[in-house]
């Protein structure tokens, strides 16, 4: 009884699973065809995020600094003078770089790995 109705959930759940990217490829025609509205959506959060917090700075700065900064506030024998000073420029540099945090929440997980090579790509380069 137990087989049978773990074997149903299992039914059940590939169909669901199928039937969501089944039906949205046959829509579409092809995965290809959304690419457009996906480029278009990142060039309107472009906008809103350069409109509310300024020009962005490009990836590997943000990087750089981002990663600069996370080690001298790890350093404890900072005075908190200069701590404050420090936090201070990570808001700085957040608000330049909100284009790239953004764009990172609403990855997948395949794609965060290839934002990790990136990253990891630009503190090479140093």
């Amino acid at each position: 009884m137990m087989k049978i109705l773990l074997a149903i959930c299992v039914v059940i759940g590939l169909f669901s699973c199928d039937s969501t990217n089944g039906t949205d490829s046959k829509k579409t025609g092809s995965s290809n065809e959304s690419r457009p509205k996906i480029d278009t959506i990142q060039i309107e959060n472009k906008s809103r995020i350069e409109e509310k917090y300024g020009a962005q700075w490009d990836f590997c700065d943000c990087v750089k600094k981002s990663d600069s900064l996370d080690k001298v506030l790890k350093k404890s024998t900072l005075s908190d003078k200069e701590t404050e000073k420090l936090l201070l420029r990570a808001d700085e540099v957040e608000k330049k770089c909100k284009l790239f945090l953004t764009d990172l929440q609403s990855k997948k997980p395949a794609d965060r790995a290839a934002h990790q090579a990136k990253v990891k790509a630009c503190l090479n380069g140093q």
